[in-house]
């Protein structure tokens, strides 16, 4: 399990989350709850399950980002 994305923003992470599912690429958010009671400075992690899911995963996430 490798985390692949991590942002204070939800609408990014939850962004990140659908591009890899809409892969089929096992994904799950973390630190979500933390996230939605205290706000920032916590951040939301998006962690693939697979490593070897996680070259293709970054690069599905740079380019929903827009970096790549």
């Amino acid at each position: 399990m490798k985390q692949v994305f991590a942002s204070p923003e939800r609408a990014q992470v939850d962004l990140a989350r659908s591009v890899l599912e809409s892969a089929d690429i096992a994904c799950e958010i973390r630190n979500e709850a933390v996230s939605q009671l205290y706000g920032a400075p916590f951040i939301s992690e998006l962690w693939v399950l697979r490593d070897s899911d996680y070259d293709e995963a970054a690069r599905l996430v740079c380019g929903a980002e827009g970096r790549e």
